[in-house]
């Protein structure tokens, strides 16, 4: 299943730019396969027109790049993609495991952290 980031190539805010790179290195560092996907080009037109019918729009209605989709599914855009790290929720996040899933690792990792404490 693929991960897709699409992201502007001609964008002036450095927000969105620095935003963009931070994705990237993430994704190549944790090493998923991801598809990046610029919409500024003339041939992505389709894509374009896709992840601005599809994809997470902010509060006045505007779609803000990148936007990670698994497949044709939204995960959410660069926000999203910060607050799942933050809590430590990325493969979730990216739909690469389930929420039962999730929940089982984080039961099991607690009961490891458990195993050999002393309780007084």
């Amino acid at each position: 299943m693929v991960l897709r980031v699409y992201f502007i190539s001609t964008t002036g805010r450095r927000d969105i730019r620095k935003g963009q790179i931070h994705v990237f290195s993430v994704l190549s560092s944790w090493k998923y396969d991801y598809e990046a996907i610029d919409v500024a080009a003339p041939e992505n037109e389709n894509e374009r027109n896709f992840v601005i019918g599809t994809g997470k729009k902010s509060e006045d209605g505007k779609i803000v790049l990148p936007q990670i989709f698994k497949e044709e599914k939204c995960c959410g855009d660069y926000l999203d993609f910060l607050n799942a790290i933050e809590h430590e929720k990325l493969q979730l996040f990216l739909k690469q495991i389930k929420e039962q899933e999730f929940d089982s690792i984080i039961q099991k990792t607690a009961n490891d952290e458990t195993k050999g404490k002393f309780i007084l």
